[in-house]
């Protein structure tokens, strides 16, 4: 179903307005959670290449975010990566800098859509905006 908006008072132009910027708003939120996502996969890939790389065989383990205990590397070729509703799954260097990129690139490709949707609904909010201003001021001269 088509609505002119054109048609409509002004209260519901707003009401619509109001709407669209919820939706907007919300989006929004859901590409800077995408973009946290992608900051920790590449984090995780960056430190697997730093572990594999490095001859260094202690490190601190995180048991909260400010409680650490030390700990020894026991092979630097193994990982454990959590998929997801508490499974890990062992994979060697290779695997996981794999599985990390393909990560990488299925949120790269989501954030892209979700970031042309965002600018779809700007733009129909700034055009109803237009719509808004033109019937207020119609409104005004009528009176």
């Amino acid at each position: 179903m088509v609505v002119d908006l054109t048609k409509l008072e002004p209260e519901q132009i707003l009401e619509f307005k109001r709407q669209l910027t919820t939706e907007v708003d919300h989006l929004q939120t859901s590409f800077q959670a995408l973009k946290t996502a992608q900051a920790k996969y590449q984090e995780c890939g960056d430190n697997v290449r730093q572990v594999n790389s490095s001859s260094k065989k202690e490190l601190l383990v995180p048991l909260t975010s400010s409680l650490y205990v030390p700990g020894k590397i026991k092979e630097n070729d193994k990982f454990l990566i959590d998929v997801g509703t508490g499974y890990y799954i062992e994979k060697d260097t290779k695997q996981s800098l794999e599985f990390f990129q393909a990560r990488l690139t299925k949120l790269d490709e989501d954030s892209k859509k979700l970031e042309q949707l965002i600018n779809e609904k700007s733009q129909v909010v700034e055009r109803v905006n237009g719509i808004l201003r033109s019937k207020i001021m119609e409104r005004e001269k009528k009176q």
